[in-house]
């Protein structure tokens, strides 16, 4: 019933119970659709980028893929042309058997592996363990010149967090012609640490990083064949092999 103000008449209208219970119900329900919709909606947005994310991942493996067979027939007709040279030459060499997939696999498996891990009681002063997870793909090796390496290769997925081995200042964060997107943490008067190949960095030059702080995103800049990272530990501007325990060293890192 509508009570209007002064003299007007009063108006009034009648509803049905069922009808009324029936508006109420569905409002109920609207109201419960709405804030499950409200509920669901971030983790439909999260999946609905994930979903973008792994169709350009499964892209990229097609493009790899189709190029690792163009190699793969490539590398065929070449072992064809140098066996028909060398029986023509009168030369007696066979190439060796190209090992199977299964081989290459467990091959692979037996890398390896790259940890971050820090002995307990650690000194986060003092550059320890690696950057991110993944398998050494190059080992550090300064004494043969041909294949001078100052660091370590760790093999990742493109994108993949890249941590600071410990605190420091970034004196650089730059584009390099060799090491792509770098990053130069230095933690003392004689330790830097250098991270190469990034896809991205996320510090800027005098910022002060912690230890396990996100400093870059791996990636394939640079003079890279593949997505990995490049990881040095410098004393005095001078390689140690980052694999090597730092506490064993500890006199020289001071």
């Amino acid at each position: 019933m509508i009570i209007p103000d002064g003299t007007d008449a009063r108006r009034g209208f009648r509803i049905r119970q069922w009808l009324l219970k029936a508006i109420v119900g569905l409002t109920v329900v609207l109201l419960v659709g709405i804030i499950v919709f409200f509920a669901f909606y971030g983790k439909m947005l999260s999946r609905a980028a994930m979903t973008e994310k792994v169709i350009a991942e499964n892209q990229r493996l097609s493009r790899y893929q189709y190029k690792v067979k163009l190699l793969e027939e490539n590398l065929k007709q070449a072992r064809e042309i140098v066996s028909r040279l060398t029986e023509l030459a009168g030369i007696d060499y066979k190439f060796p058997k190209l090992p199977e997939d299964s081989a290459l696999f467990a091959a692979l498996d037996k890398n390896q592996a790259a940890v971050v891990a820090r002995p307990g009681g650690a000194d986060f002063s003092l550059p320890s363990g690696l950057p991110l997870q993944g398998f050494i793909s190059q080992d550090f090796e300064i004494e043969n010149k041909e294949h001078y390496h100052p660091g370590v290769d760790i093999a990742c997925a493109e994108g993949t967090p890249v941590l600071a081995t410990a605190n420091g200042v970034v004196e650089q964060a730059v584009f390099d012609s060799t090491y792509g997107y770098l990053a130069v943490l230095r933690h003392n008067d004689s330790i830097t640490t250098v991270y190469g190949h990034n896809s991205e960095l996320l510090v800027k030059e005098g910022q002060h990083v912690p230890a396990g702080g996100r400093i870059a995103l791996s990636g394939n800049t640079g003079k890279s064949t593949a997505p990995h990272l490049h990881y040095e530990i410098r004393i005095n501007n001078q390689p140690i092999n980052p694999l090597d325990n730092p506490y064993d060293k500890k006199d020289k890192l001071k």
